[in-house]
């Protein structure tokens, strides 16, 4: 799926639920991630995109099927000789992404050749690079096994802004109000759409949308795109 505005161009690398999701936003000269599943790189390159070109990639949790790539990404930058800098930002308390991280310096600290920058965010906080504004919106997602929701997990969702023109990325989360902000009026909108309808009722409040949740939420943006769909 591809998306071209005003010197904004999203494409959605790959995206299924419990696999992997990875989303490239080119904004005029500026390269972001959004989410850095299992098969980045090869996403990447396959589009002629070199890693290289990112500034950095936004998390939106710290669960596999979204981060299973940032450890391969951050390794082939250093094996690469990248310099200059990248930038992991993340909802502040994502233990996943913290220890991964963490990891990668105690390995290689001393022969990193870029700067490597950890940058943890909190509800509404934003984000400039250059002409590009990008909020996060604490969202509803929490930890589970076999779809048993366990506990709360630190989860945003972004709205992007360049020239007038907004992108919301959902994250994963169950229907809440700062959906509703994303959203709203966005030129494109990524939404998920895990859930089928007849999901348990504990799934829907804390876990994910259904496909009929996730298209009206759609309609309240220019453009939908339904993302994080479950397995065929």
């Amino acid at each position: 799926m591809r998306w071209v505005g005003d010197g904004l161009f999203v494409e959605v690398l790959f995206s299924q639920a419990g696999l992997a999701t990875q989303v490239l936003v080119r904004a005029g000269a500026t390269y972001l991630l959004f989410d850095a599943g299992d098969g980045v790189i090869r996403d990447l390159l396959q589009r002629g995109v070199p890693p290289q070109r990112l500034t950095g990639v936004f998390l939106t949790h710290g669960h596999a099927d979204h981060i299973a790539g940032l450890y391969g990404l951050l390794g082939y930058l250093r094996a690469e000789g990248h310099t200059g800098s990248f930038t992991v930002w993340y909802p502040r308390g994502a233990c996943e992404v913290e220890e991964l991280l963490a990891a990668f310096r105690h390995c290689y600290e001393a022969t990193i050749p870029y700067v490597l920058v950890s940058s943890p965010l909190v509800d509404r906080e934003k984000v400039l690079i250059g002409e590009v504004e990008v909020l996060a919106r604490q969202v509803e997602h929490w930890h589970s096994i076999k779809g048993r929701p366990i506990n709360p997990a630190p989860a945003l969702g972004y709205r992007l802004s360049f020239h007038g023109q907004t992108v919301a990325i959902t994250g994963d989360s169950a229907p809440c109000s700062a959906l509703v902000e994303l959203v709203q009026g966005a030129d494109l909108a990524l939404i998920e759409a895990t859930l089928e309808e007849n999901a348990p009722k504990e799934q829907r409040t804390h876990l994910h949308l259904t496909r009929a949740e996730a298209e009206a939420l759609g309609l309240l943006a220019r453009q939908a795109w339904f993302i994080h769909t479950p397995r065929q």
